[in-house]
């Protein structure tokens, strides 16, 4: 079903043009330029809500296709049951991560300056899920890492250089890898269309075949942060202002989104590569358990965040390896709930470090007691995250954990895959761990002299925390208002 009436590209380009328009306001707009920011992704999420409801209402993907000349063939966008629930949720964690930045970032330098690339990284993520033509996919793939490394280079805290220049270093060379595989891809094939590109590929010779996908995975393997690629990160997430650190989850899990294109959109024969997807599954269990024993480890909490993110996308990728639709469902489940869910933790750490002016869980004991809002916000999102009924996240490792073991005994009993699933839900047990003990120890502990001192809770910071909140609760109630959309499947 075509897009008549353009709402896939309005929802990219609004963005894009306000983005060049905030900074006439001058760097010392301050809360003004916040609010103006918040017009073009309110409309960018109006503009994803009818097309998505579309694709419900008949179960087909809507299209948009433009002529952009030379031989990279058309420009073309696509929300269906893949990418509609991403692009909802970014548009909707960009919206919440702006009205807390206008808390948040207040009295800083350069606000002008900062929402201008603010909207330009938010429209890199929507056009990245979006594009269904891999060079406009690259591009806006690229715009998305400059304008956060822009972000965090600017401002961050005191060893931005340092965190920024290993960020873009790494992301880069990503995305070179990812560069290289698409020039593969379009050598062999002569296209770049994400829908074209599994008929073209059932020519190609096994080796060509695993060599493309294995050279566009291991580039975005980099972007989730997978182990061994993981090191940018925790660095990265620690150094960038609490905002940014807020919707990074949302980005670094597009690099889940886009190796499930290629996998299950480009080159669904690479599933049946048993090897491969071994590969893979090994990865998100060495990342989880890795990620997961590093949180535990931590004492500043935005660090130890920044190690679950990381954990968390080891089960994005163990379900993108599971090779059944069970395993595609738990992975946008798990997805959206890791997005949502981490920019609520991360943006209660910003809350704790305003009111008592750190985020070392040493001296948060006992905070339940004076910051009740923000500590209750900083318990459901902990408990969706280890998979507590009925919040998001338990659908999405139920999903993820049925599809493995589906996959697993489906045909015949694939001993090797059964062993790693299990293995995998037994350290998911490491999620629950640093989970619980952070929240005994910072919520409920004897509480500190700097917690005595706390000052109140900031309304306009604690508007985002609830709609996260109430974002994952009714989620989890109703998770079919994510999955309805997997009946639109291009």
């Amino acid at each position: 079903m075509m897009d008549l009436y353009h709402l896939l590209l309005q929802s990219i380009i609004i963005p894009l043009a306000f983005s060049a328009a905030v900074p006439l306001l001058g760097d010392e707009a301050g809360e003004r330029a916040g609010w103006i920011a918040l017009i073009p992704l309110a409309y960018s999420l109006g503009c994803l809500i009818v097309p998505s409801a579309i694709a419900y209402s008949f179960g087909e993907p809507v299209l948009a296709s433009y002529a952009w000349g030379g031989p990279l063939g058309d420009a073309i966008l696509l929300l269906d049951g893949v990418s509609g629930p991403i692009a909802l949720t970014i548009a909707a964690a960009s919206i919440l991560v702006c009205v807390y930045s206008i808390g948040y970032m207040r009295g800083a330098r350069g606000l002008g300056s900062y929402y201008a690339l603010y909207l330009l990284f938010a429209s890199g993520m929507l056009g990245t899920v979006l594009s269904a033509n891999l060079a406009l996919f690259f591009l806006f793939f690229e715009l998305m890492l400059v304008a956060s490394w822009l972000l965090i280079a600017v401002w961050g805290s005191e060893n931005r250089a340092r965190a920024s220049l290993k960020y873009f270093i790494y992301t880069e060379a990503g995305a070179l890898l990812l560069l290289a595989g698409i020039a593969m891809a379009f050598s062999t094939t002569g296209t770049l269309s994400v829908l074209e590109l599994q008929a073209r590929s059932a020519a190609l010779a096994r080796w060509e075949l695993l060599l493309i996908a294995s050279l566009m995975l291991v580039g975005l393997l980099v972007k989730m942060a997978i182990f061994p690629f993981h090191s940018w990160l925790p660095d990265a997430y620690v150094e960038a202002p609490m905002p940014l650190t807020a919707i990074f989850s949302t980005m670094t899990g597009i690099g889940g989104y886009a190796a499930l294109r290629i996998l299950y959109t480009c080159f669904p024969q690479i599933l049946g590569e048993r090897g491969l997807m071994i590969i893979l599954s090994i990865l998100a269990l060495v990342t989880i358990v890795y990620a997961g024993y590093l949180a535990l480890a931590q004492t500043r909490l935005k660090r130890l965040l920044a190690y679950s993110s990381i954990s968390q996308m080891g089960y994005l990728l163990f379900g993108l390896s599971s090779a059944s639709i069970l395993g595609l469902a738990g992975a946008i489940l798990i997805y959206v709930a890791h997005s949502i869910a981490k920019a609520l933790l991360f943006m209660v750490s910003g809350v704790f470090s305003k009111c008592i002016g750190t985020d070392d869980l040493g001296e948060l004991g006992g905070i339940a007691g004076k910051l009740k809002v923000a500590s209750t916000a900083f318990v459901i999102g902990f408990l969706s995250l280890m998979g507590f009924p009925p919040l998001l996240g338990f659908w999405g490792e139920l999903y993820v954990f049925a599809g493995s073991i589906y996959g697993s005994i489906s045909s015949s009993v694939d001993v090797p895959r059964l062993i790693i699933t299990m293995l995998v839900i037994i350290f998911a047990i490491l999620t629950a761990g640093y989970g619980l003990w952070t929240i005994r120890r910072s919520l409920f502990g004897e509480r500190s002299e700097m917690v005595e001192g706390a000052e109140p809770e900031p309304p306009i910071l604690l508007a985002p925390i609830a709609a996260s909140m109430l974002l994952l609760i009714i989620l989890g109630i109703q998770p079919s208002l994510i999955t309805m959309l997997l009946g639109a499947l291009s």
